[in-house]
């Protein structure tokens, strides 16, 4: 019956045939049936709860670093868009460049580190960034980095959202009737400005919660004269705004997602790979592999053959436990 749901093969069997616990029988056929689990894409049970980096609670303690491509032709020759953010003030660092290689995840980590200390680096598995240059670079200064689990870029939640809001902003300004400039030079005026806005989580723009300057639109005799009391007092209260922000994201998330307890040794089947490079007939999910590892509460390590360890690491949603 090309794996009919539970619904219609209830109502296919029931108007011919009854037997004891018919029901449940049919309930336990098709949620088992690993036809099912791995091709089909509705009405599978979403696995994993939102978890939590951090939270940072002071500037670089935590930084994402994120690339934006496709930028070539926009009256210059630089393709990529290499963007940093301080998960604790949300202030960005951007660097334009042709490639993505370590050099220029480099460049932009020395823009932060000639004047801070950064902790811990969050990123997608980047060629660039999993390099040993890279690497080598970060252990020199005591600088952790961990990884995105594949295929998870919701793992790196507030570097995305930042890379949609700089893209619309430096689209808007570039097809401006009037404009002549180059999206380089736009995308450096767009961060400016982004660092000089407030953030709606955290109520506060990122240069004042970095620097405690006003920035803002007033005229210098309208702006209230801040003290360094005031200041901190500031950050204590952005803090706390984005602790009330993740509460609701989680509340809401939570809201479709079902908890499952995963142990070392459990059988899952695992996302096929990104949904744009699978081929329309490829199986959704594909296993069942080992868990080998827990690395958190959200990130998996799974036992799926591939040579990159990175690749390994799967995110808590991308999981489906195998029937027993």
């Amino acid at each position: 019956m090309c794996h009919i749901g539970m619904k219609q093969l209830q109502i296919k069997i029931g108007k011919q045939y009854t037997a004891k616990n018919m029901t449940k029988n049919i309930m336990n056929i098709c949620k088992n049936c690993e036809v099912c689990i791995k091709n089909k894409s509705r009405g599978q049970i979403k696995y994993g709860l939102m978890s939590h980096l951090g939270p940072a609670t002071k500037p670089f303690e935590i930084v994402s670093i994120d690339t934006i491509g496709g930028f070539g032709g926009s009256r210059s020759t630089k393709k990529y868009l290499h963007l940093l953010v301080d998960h604790f003030t949300r202030y960005a660092y951007i660097v334009t460049s042709k490639t993505q290689n370590a050099k220029d995840f480099i460049k932009l980590m020395n823009n932060v580190i000639k004047d801070y200390k950064i902790d811990m680096v969050l990123s997608d598995q980047y060629p660039g960034i999993n390099s040993k240059e890279f690497k080598d670079f970060l252990n020199e200064r005591s600088i952790q980095l961990i990884f995105t689990a594949v295929n998870a870029p919701f793992s790196n939640g507030l570097n995305e959202r930042l890379n949609q809001t700089l893209v619309n902003k430096i689209r808007c300004v570039m097809n401006q009737k009037e404009n002549t400039s180059a999206w380089t030079t736009i995308a450096h005026d767009c961060v400016n400005k982004y660092n000089n806005t407030e953030h709606t989580v955290t109520g506060f723009t990122p240069r004042y919660l970095l620097e405690g300057s006003d920035d803002s639109l007033l005229p210098d005799e309208l702006k209230l004269d801040k003290t360094v009391d005031d200041w901190i007092e500031d950050k204590k209260l952005a803090f706390e705004n984005s602790i009330k922000s993740h509460t609701y994201n989680k509340m809401m998330n939570d809201k479709t997602r079902t908890y499952h307890k995963f142990n070392t040794g459990d059988m899952v089947y695992v996302e096929n790979g990104h949904k744009l490079n699978r081929k329309k007939l490829d199986e959704l999910k594909i296993g069942p592999f080992e868990i080998k590892e827990k690395i958190s509460n959200s990130i998996y390590r799974v036992n799926t053959g591939h040579k990159k360890l990175e690749s390994n690491l799967f995110h808590i949603t991308k999981l489906i436990p195998a029937p027993a």
